[in-house]
């Protein structure tokens, strides 16, 4: 085996299972990584290849290569200063600053998250496609969580849509919300206004809670979770009933304060793919937004 295996113990309430059985329904692999297994990869079972067919006994080791990595879409690695928040086992966590893209886009191919990130893997031999786990806007700062690999992206991806995975936000809005409050409106790309969603009837459900954390001289701090993650799901469902964000001239608010929208993505919670142990990552608001907080102090 080798550190880039992945290792399951089949338990005896998996014992008579086929390893394709064990592999899809016990741990959760999709048919497609399981025909990419098949072509090009590889399973060992106690040290001894295997085939989807053949059967495992309690006690006995899985171990799981996959097949190399194809770079689908190309991504210049760049060098570029990544603040790495946290590392392991095939998933990795940064906090991107505001004014940095998530991906390249067609005007822009440089100085965006994946390059570094590319880059990054480059220097550590790293065979690995950028798999972001969700995307965070250009303006918006804070954790972007990056699966190594197709199983941990596979794995995450399953854990966002199940609830499993959990963001929240920090947000300074325009005046004074409730104290708490759920959003649940349905979100749609708006007519004629390309890149800007709004409110419709129907779209796609958006649901958002919010908790007030300080109140603010002509604002409020906000912690916000989503249960649904759509495209500027907070900054409109927040401008919709009233208080859209500061710096979010897109969605009525004012940038004589702030140059952005006030959003930080502080806290993201998963369970790891290959341990299954919980991981509770925290990143700390950027200087403008706690001098925003500060300079409007009541």
């Amino acid at each position: 085996m080798n550190t880039k295996d992945l290792i399951f113990y089949v338990g005896p309430e998996e014992a008579g299972c086929t390893v394709g059985t064990l592999l899809r329904r016990g741990k959760g692999f999709s048919r497609t990584l399981l025909r990419k297994i098949k072509r090009g990869g590889e399973v060992l079972l106690n040290g001894s290849r295997v085939y989807m067919s053949d059967r495992v006994e309690a006690g006995d080791v899985l171990a799981v290569r996959l097949p190399p990595e194809v770079r689908e879409t190309p991504v210049e690695p760049e060098e570029l200063d990544l603040e790495i928040i946290y590392e392991a086992g095939g998933v990795l966590a940064v906090n991107k600053p505001a004014g940095m893209l998530v991906h390249p886009v067609r005007c822009e191919r440089r100085g965006t998250l994946a390059n570094g990130i590319m880059h990054l893997w480059r220097e550590r031999g790293v065979e690995a496609l950028f798999r972001p786990v969700y995307r965070l806007d250009r303006d918006t700062s804070g954790v972007v969580l990056v699966a190594g690999g197709h199983y941990e992206a596979q794995q995450l991806a399953r854990q966002l849509a199940r609830g499993d995975l959990r963001r929240r936000y920090l947000a300074v809005v325009q005046g004074l919300p409730p104290s708490g409050g759920t959003v649940n409106l349905p979100l749609a790309p708006k007519p004629g206004h390309g890149g800007e969603w709004t409110v419709d009837s129907g779209g796609k459900q958006a649901v958002t809670h919010f908790r007030l954390v300080k109140k603010l001289n002509g604002a409020a701090l906000l912690a916000l979770e989503l249960e649904t993650g759509r495209t500027h799901q907070i900054r409109v469902h927040m401008s919709h009933i009233g208080h859209p964000l500061v710096g979010d001239t897109r969605y009525g608010g004012s940038d004589v304060l702030l140059g952005r929208q006030a959003l930080h993505a502080f806290a993201v919670d998963f369970y790891h793919p290959r341990t299954g142990v919980q991981v509770r990552l925290r990143c700390p608001m950027p200087g403008d937004m706690r001098e925003l907080v500060r300079r409007l102090a009541i």
